[in-house]
Order: C-alpha cells, then structure tokens, then sequence
C-alpha cells in the first residue's frame, strides 16, 4: 500500500516546504484543468495526500498510524488570531532583484502636441460658457457659435487621444 509521502514522492521526514514544492509540481501534471487527460481519481488521491501531510496535526496523527517513529520536534505554528485573519505567505518567486533598476524614475520629455488632448475639453467649457454668455447678452450669434462649438468639442474627444498616441508610436 502506498503511502501519502510514496504518493508525493518525499521522505517521511521532509519539511513542509518539500512537501509543498513536490504537491505544486504533481498537481501541474495531474490536475483536470491542465492536463486535460489526466485522471481526477489520481489528482483526488493528490489533494488528500496534500491535506494531511500539510497540517501538522493530522501528519502526526497519520505517521502514528503509519507506526513510524516519533519526528523530531518542529516549531509549532504560530497561534491564529481568534478573528481567523492570518497574512498571507510572501512568495517573490516573481521578481528577481537582478531585474529591478536602481536608477531613479526619470519622466517621459512631453512636447508641446501632448497637450492636444486637453482642447476638447476646452472647446467643451467654452461652449458652455459662451451659452450662458449669449443667455445673458441675448446674442443669436454666440448662442449659434456656442452650438457650433460643442459637435466640434465631441470630435475632439475621438479625434485628440488617437493624434497623440500616433505621434508618440513615431519617437
């Protein structure tokens, strides 16, 4: 019969973060959702190997009944808040310092055109404002300026994003 660290392929006296490694790299070869052949009884059989071995308390317990000898003493984890909080475990497997620049942000140089994105919203405000200018001034001529200025504003707004991006693709 196999046993729980056979199924794994650890030692009985290896370290929780053994045991950890060799249940991610089994489960990226067993697991339905990456391997599409594999089979889910052998994945189950997995996940519960996984669920004993990681638990200190029910490890001890299944290597009493395995009649293995006692393991040497391990720090016992540390206390959980009564909340059930605990923080999360860093893993910076992600980043390696050796990619990380020590040299200080330094900003993009913007020209003068970057700014082009900014007209359409004052094209909008000075349409606005020119209505109520017109309102209070009863001017047929600003109210029709003031309305001509708002379809241009809205094209500005599709028309402007789209001019920077072009101009910053050909720095």
């Amino acid at each position: 019969m196999a046993t729980y660290y056979d199924l794994l392929g650890v030692e009985p006296g290896a370290s929780l973060e053994e045991i950890q490694r060799a249940y991610r790299l089994l489960a990226l070869r067993h697991h339905p959702d990456v391997a599409p052949d594999a089979d889910p009884a052998r994945m189950a059989a997995i996940n519960g190997a996984w669920s004993v071995l990681s638990d200190p308390v029910r490890r001890h317990t299944y290597d009493e009944a395995l009649g293995r000898p006692e393991a040497p003493a391990r720090p016992a984890p540390p206390p959980r808040p009564e909340s059930g909080w605990q923080p999360l475990e860093y893993d910076d497997d992600d980043v390696d310092p050796e990619d990380l620049s020590d040299d200080p942000y330094t900003d993009v140089e913007r020209r003068p055109s970057d700014m082009l994105v900014m007209t359409p919203v004052l094209l909008a405000v000075g349409a606005v404002a020119l209505f109520f200018l017109s309102i209070m001034s009863g001017s047929n001529g600003l109210r029709t300026f003031s309305m001509l200025l708002v379809p241009l504003a809205g094209v500005g707004f599709v028309l402007a994003p789209l001019i920077v991006m072009l101009r910053s693709r050909s720095r």
